[in-house]
């Protein structure tokens, strides 16, 4: 396919309406970017219109493609190349346009980049288009064009219908106002529907297409009209859901990239395809400030996804509570010397990095809306998606927004649980029942942790001989007593019942651990298990030896093997009796041991292994897991937070 000219697109589009308010008393930028791909030989060729040009003369290309023609305003202009795919013009006069040219062939130049015929991904940091250094966001017009039998999406919204003839397949996608562009391609079908002036479309292969296409567009409709009317405007004009050869859930500017063996599994469309689409407001639309030049730095938009897609799916589904204890579960399963802090997420695929992104940044989410309620919640998240459509913006900008909304500040409490690393441990203490001219029940609130205090609003809830009291105490410091007036004999006191606050859960050990804790170890009684269970968890767990430590402090273990020499070892360890039911239950279990560090894994053959560590990583917030043919059963210890109820009921 070398030599073969360029395809051109569609005529211009006027671009999204937010390209105003992106670039309002801004110099106007423009890149006309045009790519030509053919997958089979990983050929490429493109052509990048900038205007005005920029103002450094260095870019970046990766080594492999060659730069074929350089103009200033139609005027030749040299170009020279150093090592290491770097790029330097030769210092021109002023001009109004740049135009560079390239081609050549995609190779093992860059591991960012996959490129084959059933399926490829040009990601921004690929190095498959010029990059210059310091280069501004610029409203994109983004031409494709493909070879008969592919088709490709990229950054922004499609402007206008893709053509497809025997030369190919062509589409045409703007963006307002971007720094970075992708483009991703493959042996696709396509379907379509408009959902509130917004175009819907999947990307799948045949088969996919015939059997989940339809099923993806009905959620992906019923999401986009649930989530506009909750935080504002879609920011795109369309919104594309491709399939991926390799194993991915991403999300970009107008499309994201779900991998084809994770399509077909029933939960994907009702759980991570809101999220994928969620994303489209936060980190695609509105972008991350990780440095925190307003604040505190860190990636946000992790947190509020999840909370806005995964946890208000659970929320509608009445899981809301669940959800939460399972997030603090999580987290509680972090080593004791994990130090990090949320602030320190950028988007790493460290399991406990990714707890603080998530988890503890939508706990925080959860305490802010409680704290200035539902209306003032939604109102500041609609705010921060006008305010920073298309910009950076940073934990301090989203607090900002929410606090403008609720009419009180709330930089400080979000700083707090951001730039500091743990979370409390809270306490009753000395709580009692009073009766003069109806109830007093008195006591104090305590809080721990190497960071306290932290600023709270702490729930209470008095079950009374008349129903239940829900009362909420503000405890700032290490410790802080309270006094609650009852009409009814009050029966017993509890404090974050629901689990409403971000804090450490004294909870049963959960699955997770092997994972999260650094020092884990795999102690394999078959060793034909040993990597089936790495490459299941995503963890290298290194070799334990045959006598490993099991006392306090010892680091994590994951016990694997057949089902009798599993428990045939637990019984000479002598933990035999520690949850002894769970040694035989099912084809295959998983499970931990309260009061040790270990978690033990086995199966009645290899088979039933396989069965049950592929659903293991879904299910690691869980104490334990079985499978028995086509049932799983997964569920955790029961939770006692004895130091955070008071019962007086006789």
């Amino acid at each position: 396919m070398q030599g073969r000219t360029l395809l051109r697109a569609l005529p211009v589009a006027a671009l999204l309406a937010f390209a105003g308010a992106a670039q309002a008393a801004e110099e106007r930028r423009e890149k006309h970017l045009e790519v030509f791909l053919d997958p089979e030989s990983a050929w490429l060729e493109g052509s990048v219109t900038l205007t005005p040009p920029p103002a450094s003369a260095s870019f970046t290309l990766l080594p492999g493609l060659e730069v074929v023609g350089a103009e200033l305003d139609g005027e030749a202009l040299a170009v020279f190349a150093g090592e290491e795919g770097r790029h330097a013009l030769a210092q021109p006069a002023a001009g109004d346009a740049l135009t560079l040219r390239w081609q050549g062939q995609l190779g093992g130049g860059s591991e960012r980049l996959m490129v084959s015929t059933g399926g490829s991904l040009l990601p921004a940091l690929g190095g498959w288009y010029p990059r210059f250094e310091g280069l501004e966001p610029f409203a994109l017009t983004f031409d494709i064009a493909l070879p008969p039998g592919q088709r490709g999406v990229g950054t922004g919204s499609l402007d206008g219908e893709p053509q497809q003839d025997e030369q190919g397949y062509r589409v045409r996608h703007v963006h307002p106002s971007t720094a970075l562009v992708e483009l991703a391609a493959g042996p696709w079908r396509e379907r379509s529907r408009e959902v509130a002036g917004v175009q819907l479309r999947t990307l799948f292969p045949e088969a996919l297409d015939e059997a989940h296409a339809e099923t993806y567009l009905e959620h992906a409709a019923d999401y986009l009209v649930r989530f506009a009317r909750r935080v504002g405007p879609y920011p795109y004009g369309s919104f594309t859901i491709a399939a991926s050869p390799a194993p991915v859930g991403l999300a970009f500017p107008g499309f994201t990239l779900l991998g084809e063996r994770v399509i077909p599994l029933p939960f994907i469309p009702r759980t991570s395809l809101a999220h994928e689409l969620m994303h489209a407001w936060w980190g695609a639309g509105v972008l991350v400030d990780y440095s925190g030049h307003n604040g505190v730095g860190g990636n946000w938009a992790e947190a509020l996804t999840t909370y806005l897609a995964d946890y208000a799916l659970d929320e509608a589904r009445g899981e809301a509570r669940e959800t939460r204890r399972r997030w603090l579960l999580d987290l509680a399963a972090l080593p004791d010397d994990f130090d990090r802090r949320a602030a320190d997420f950028r988007g790493q695929r460290d399991p406990a990095m990714r707890l603080l992104g998530y988890q503890h940044g939508a706990m925080l989410l959860h305490m802010l809306r409680q704290r200035i309620g539902d209306e003032a919640f939604d109102e500041g998240l609609r705010r921060f998606a006008e305010r920073h459509m298309h910009r950076e913006a940073g934990w301090a900008d989203l607090a900002a927004a929410l606090g403008e909304a609720a009419g009180e500040p709330l930089q400080e409490m979000v700083e707090a649980w951001i730039g500091q690393p743990g979370r409390p441990a809270l306490a009753v203490e000395a709580a009692r029942r009073e009766t003069t001219d109806g109830w007093v029940v008195e006591g104090t609130l305590a809080q721990e942790g190497a960071a306290a205090p932290w600023p709270l609003e702490v729930p209470l809830v008095i079950e009374t001989a008349a129903g239940q009291e829900h009362r909420w105490v503000n405890l700032e410091t290490s410790s802080g007593d309270f006094s609650l007036s009852l009409s009814d004999v009050p029966l017993s006191l509890a404090v974050d019942p629901d689990f409403d606050l971000l804090r450490q859960l004294q909870g049963p050990p959960i699955l997770r651990r092997v994972v999260l804790d650094p020092a884990a170890r795999l102690l394999a009684l078959d060793d034909t298990l040993a990597e089936p269970v790495r490459q299941a968890l995503g963890a290298s767990l290194p070799e334990a030896g045959q006598a490993p430590a099991l006392g306090e402090g010892a680091p994590a273990l994951l016990l694997v093997g057949l089902t009798e020499p599993v428990a045939e070892w637990l019984d000479d360890a002598g933990l035999g009796d520690v949850t002894s039911d769970m040694a035989r239950r099912g084809q295959a279990r998983a499970w931990t041991l309260p009061g040790t560090a270990m978690v033990a894994l086995s199966g009645d053959d290899r088979q039933a292994v396989a069965r049950l560590l592929g659903s293991l990583r879904h299910q690691l917030a869980h104490s334990y897991l079985s499978v028995d043919g086509d049932e799983t059963l997964a569920g955790s210890w029961s939770l006692e937070e004895t130091a955070l109820r008071v019962d007086w009921s006789p």
